[in-house]
Order: structure tokens, then C-alpha cells, then sequence
């Protein structure tokens, strides 16, 4: 890119304004180190570089990438491009030596689907990803029915006034998406359960349950608050987005609020703020939203994550089980994103050569063991 491109791509991304490829384009000029090509200072372009690397597909963040990063931004261009190509060379020479054939095994691990169970009263389920589009199914003195867009819908206007308890659950490599008798719709992760009544009508508030994670977008009625009950504690609203992730293994609950007000407990949640509950104490942070409902968008999105937590949501996702051969690989961060409905070939391609180790697959079983370094 010649100067004056550059220039307006940089001004392009200061806005927000830039493309996929734009901004790959971007990284590898600032990877470059060439500042003196243009009117943008070194202290301007790496003060950008931090946000800028987040957003790239995965990518391994080492002490060695940083200190190349320091290089680009002050030593001559030539050693950095020389120093670059060594440090792609060397990656790329790993992992051709240590790969397993990860394609043999993992062709048929097709991503998660929309499928769950609804369990009713009376202690009979219904396999939802078994119902006919649009079909109405009168059930518990209601009428529900599975609609196009692959969601389970409450009819209020053909609900009886007996409320009797539901329940969705979607398993290992599910997701689901309900929408209750009083609009509010809920979009239910992997391994979840939201229990709730058919017919808010006649109760005090609208109470619901849930395991695992979920995403809220509760319809507004200031008569008749909305609360989520979750491993003891309480959140209520009236009307609002949130995202709430209670896995058991997690050992806490994560309320994290993207529009409107909620209490959690006696904390209100501000728009961008986290409550985290655990060992009976909240703390409250200010987080990226758009990373924490990324699985609810089609997404992974890791931020300085561990390959320990990071391959708990894929393989709830693909329905996998995971274990670690060298315990210290599982202290690996990651940083970037990635499309959910990948095959598993290439999102395990990918931590291969952004974590540096080694995956070998047997059936759905997924070991993990460090690579070999040169």
C-alpha cells in the first residue's frame, strides 16, 4: 500500500468503518513497521495495534509476538521482515512435522444444530427438532408451535388459564430458541435448561429457571416483573437484554447486561457492566458484550482466554470430550474469533497453529499435548 491508502485506511478504522480485509491489510503494514512511510507516528499506530489484533482470526499471543510487535515499532524494517518470515517459517515447519491427521478423524464432526427436548407436566417429552415446520401442537392446555425460523412459540391468545411447568433442555451440540406466552424470547446455549410455566397470566411475576446459559430479551410489562432464578440467586427485570452463563463447571454465575436494567441480587446492572457471583461475593465489571453473546451471533470469540475454558465451549458445542496430556496446555491464551458452524477439521487446524500443540482424535474423544519446539 502507498502512503496516501494507508492513510485512509487507518482514518477508516479509527471509525469503525473498516472491512475484514481492510483490516488484515492493516495489521500486516503496522506488522511491517513502516511509519516512516506515512503522517501516522509510531505512537499513534501501536496505541491501535491492541484492538485491532482482537478482532483477526485466531492467533497465538506469546511473549515472542510481542516482542516483535516492539521490533516493528523501532528497529529497521528489513531485520522485522527478516525476523517475520523466520517466526511464520518455523510455525508453519511444526505443524506440517507434528500433524495427525486430524482430517480423518474429525469429517464427521459436523457443528451443533438447532435440537432440544420440551419436557412437560406430566413428565413426557417432545423431540423439538423432530416437529414439522409451522405444526401446532396442543399441549398442557396450550398451543405452541414450531415456526419457520426453527423457534418454539407460546400462543398466548390460545392459552388456558391453568399454568402448568415446562421445560426446553437442548443438549451437548444444541442450541434453541423459545419464545414465551408473554413475547419474551430466550435463546438457550449448549447442555441448558430453562424451566417456566405455559401462562404467566394469572401469576404475580414471571419466574423462570434456568442451567446452564441463556440470552434474554424480556417483553416489557412493568405490572409483572420478569425473573431468572439460577444456582440460588435471583435476577429480576422488567424489561431489558441480558445474557446470563451458570455452568455448574464454571462455579459461577455471569450476569451481563447489553440493554436496559436488571437487579442481580442487591446490584443494578448498568448497560456494559457484568456482575460475576462467586464464593457468596459480586463483582462488577465492564465488559465487551459483543464477546459475550458472540455464541448467540454464530461465533467463538476468544480475548485472552485459556485453551482450558476455550475447549469447554467447543466441545459442548461439537458434542465432544476433551482431556489435556500435558497439563501446561491448558494455560495457553488465545485471542481472536471464529465462525461456529466450521467443520471441526479446520477450528482444531486453527489451535493447532495458533496454541502451538498437538491434537490427536479418537471417536469424539480429543487429546491435547503441547508441540515440539525448535
Amino acid at each position: 500500500m502507498d502512503k496516501s491508502e494507508i492513510s485512509v485506511l487507518f482514518e477508516r478504522y479509527k471509525k469503525g468503518e473498516c472491512t475484514e480485509e481492510e483490516i488484515q491489510l492493516l495489521h500486516e503494514w503496522l506488522a511491517q513497521g513502516n511509519f516512516e512511510r506515512t503522517e501516522i507516528s509510531e505512537e499513534e499506530a501501536l496505541h491501535n495495534l491492541e484492538p485491532l489484533e482482537s478482532l483477526l482470526p485466531l492467533k497465538r499471543k506469546t511473549e515472542q509476538v510481542y516482542r516483535l510487535y516492539q521490533i516493528a515499532a523501532y528497529a529497521a524494517s528489513i531485520l522485522l521482515v527478516l525476523g517475520l518470515a523466520y517466526y511464520y517459517y518455523q510455525s508453519e515447519f511444526l505443524y506440517n512435522l507434528q500433524h495427525t491427521s486430524l482430517d480423518e478423524g474429525l469429517t464427521a464432526l459436523d457443528p451443533g444444530s438447532n435440537k432440544a427436548v420440551l419436557r412437560l407436566d406430566d413428565g413426557t417429552s417432545v423431540l423439538l427438532d423432530s416437529v414439522h415446520e409451522n405444526s401446532v401442537l396442543h399441549i398442557d392446555g396450550a398451543s405452541v408451535q414450531v415456526n419457520k425460523k426453527g423457534q418454539l412459540v407460546y400462543l398466548s391468545q390460545n392459552t388456558s388459564d391453568v399454568a402448568k411447568s415446562n421445560e426446553i433442555i437442548t443438549p451437548k451440540g444444541g442450541q434453541y430458541e423459545v419464545i414465551l406466552s408473554d413475547g419474551t424470547h430466550v435463546w438457550l446455549n449448549s447442555e441448558s435448561r430453562l424451566s417456566f410455566v405455559n401462562n404467566f397470566g394469572n401469576q404475580s411475576e414471571r419466574h423462570v429457571e434456568l442451567e446452564g446459559e441463556a440470552y434474554f430479551k424480556v417483553s416489557h410489562n412493568a405490572a409483572q416483573p420478569f425473573v431468572v432464578s439460577v444456582n440460588g440467586q435471583h435476577i429480576k427485570v422488567l424489561g431489558t437484554e441480558f445474557n446470563v452463563n451458570a455452568y455448574h463447571e464454571n462455579n459461577y454465575v455471569r450476569t451481563s447486561l447489553v440493554e436496559g436494567s436488571v437487579l442481580f441480587n442487591q446490584s443494578r446492572l448498568k448497560p456494559g457492566e457484568s456482575a460475576f457471583f462467586k464464593d457468596n461475593k459480586v463483582d462488577i465489571r465492564q465488559e465487551n458484550m459483543d464477546d459475550i453473546i458472540a455464541w448467540k451471533n454464530g461465533y467463538f470469540i476468544f480475548f485472552e482466554e485459556t485453551l482450558e475454558d476455550a475447549m469447554k465451549k467447543i466441545c459442548r458445542w461439537y458434542d465432544l470430550d476433551v482431556s489435556f496430556a500435558d497439563e501446561g496446555a491448558k494455560s495457553i491464551l488465545f485471542g481472536g474469533s471464529i465462525s461456529k458452524y466450521e467443520n471441526a477439521s479446520k477450528v482444531f487446524k486453527m489451535i493447532e497453529k495458533a496454541g502451538n500443540v498437538n491434537i490427536k482424535v479418537h471417536g469424539r474423544k480429543i487429546i491435547i499435548n503441547k508441540a515440539l519446539t525448535l
